[in-house]
């Protein structure tokens, strides 16, 4: 993969985290709705949690002066897409979590966590800074 392709992947990346993560904090009852999050009083602010997460692994991952900045952001949000995936299962399981909620949060987070796969393994390793 090229420079510029990765460049390309990353921003990419980078855009579909901040629009999770604004919509979750701009309309957190709709977004968690969506998500399939129950709709208790303590909802929204859940949902705004999440979002201030991929608000925050999305400004990251956009770092340019710090590529060592950028891989940890993408190795710290692969993780938390696993998790998340994994919760999503459990989710299921315990039924606390609807199918539709499964399939939307739990393939939202597996769809990030390729995008973060990819965007690690693409990476030039030479923009990489040693140490």
């Amino acid at each position: 993969m090229t420079s510029t392709q990765y460049t390309a992947l990353v921003r990419i990346f980078a855009a579909l985290r901040f629009a999770t993560g604004a919509a979750a904090w701009l309309a957190p009852r709709r977004t968690g709705r969506l998500m399939g999050l129950s709709t208790g009083r303590d909802q929204p602010m859940t949902t705004q949690l999440f979002g201030s997460r991929e608000l925050t692994l999305a400004v990251a991952i956009t770092e340019t002066t710090s590529p060592r900045l950028r891989t940890r952001a993408l190795q710290l949000g692969l993780l938390t897409d696993v998790l998340d995936v994994m919760a999503a299962v459990r989710g299921r399981r315990a039924q606390t979590l609807s199918a539709t909620g499964a399939i939307v949060a739990g393939g939202g987070a597996a769809l990030f966590a390729g995008l973060g796969v990819a965007a690690l393994t693409a990476r030039d390793d030479s923009t990489i800074e040693p140490g």
